[in-house]
């Protein structure tokens, strides 16, 4: 949808918009915004936070959720405001955070799979750490130390990461670490340059660099699956 600014602009935090619609979600006030760059918990990653300002009024956004009715973005505050031009403004921490967070597991994926062949078939972002779960039961801890070495590699480099939109029917032919289900007619790609491609709707820093450190905390065996646990950016150096 067009009023899903934030696909293609990580780094606006400030914006002017409309609320065209005001209603409810759970019991708590919500509004849907004419364009927005607030990203809605999706994918693994979880909601912004933030505030919309209406003249002397000021609502904080504690939540923001897709609507299955009709893919709307709803923002959930705590507090009414009318339909009308508002001001935004997002919480810049937290946003960068998850911005590093999230490429570094797209940084961090790839390698596993160039070191052991190993595939992520599951992500989660907390506000504490991050998990990917990787196809292999197997690995060994030099496998594990490998994958941090070479992810880390890749952040130095400072590679560029770029987002495009492509027809499913073309995604086929890429080469793209992973496929989403779905019947969508386009897909979004993010691009590590040379280094990783694959489908994601999420927040992403603009180049590697800005991921600072990938640090690998622990590994645990789930089945025939292995969850890595990890931190980048600012987590890391905490």
């Amino acid at each position: 949808m067009g009023e899903r600014a934030y696909y293609w602009d990580s780094y606006t935090v400030a914006f002017a918009a409309e609320v065209v619609e005001a209603t409810e979600m759970g019991g708590r006030p919500a509004v849907r915004l004419s364009q927005t760059y607030f990203y809605p918990t999706s994918g693994g990653q979880p909601h912004d936070t933030g505030r919309l300002k209406q003249r002397e009024q000021t609502a904080h956004v504690v939540d923001v959720v897709v609507r299955e009715a009709d893919d709307a973005v709803l923002h959930i505050l705590d507090g009414a405001i009318a339909p009308g031009a508002v001001t935004a403004e997002i919480d810049w921490p937290r946003r960068f955070d998850h911005m590093q967070q999230h490429t570094g597991q797209h940084v961090l994926s790839q390698s596993f799979i160039r070191v052991a062949e190993a595939e992520t078939i599951g992500f989660h972002l907390s506000g504490q750490s991050v998990t990917i779960d990787l196809d292999r039961a197997d690995l060994t801890a030099e496998e594990i130390h490998a994958a941090e070495q070479l992810a880390n590699e890749v952040v130095a480099h400072n590679r560029p990461v770029q987002a495009s939109e492509v027809a499913r029917e073309a995604a086929t032919s890429l080469p793209l670490r992973k496929l989403p289900p779905g019947h969508d007619d386009k897909l979004r790609l993010i691009n590590i340059q040379g280094f990783d491609l694959t489908a994601c709707g999420g927040t992403h820093v603009a180049g590697t660099a800005e991921v600072g450190l990938v640090k690998v905390l622990k590994t645990e065996r789930r089945g025939a699956a292995t969850r890595v646990e990890f931190v980048c950016g600012g987590r890391a150096v905490a």
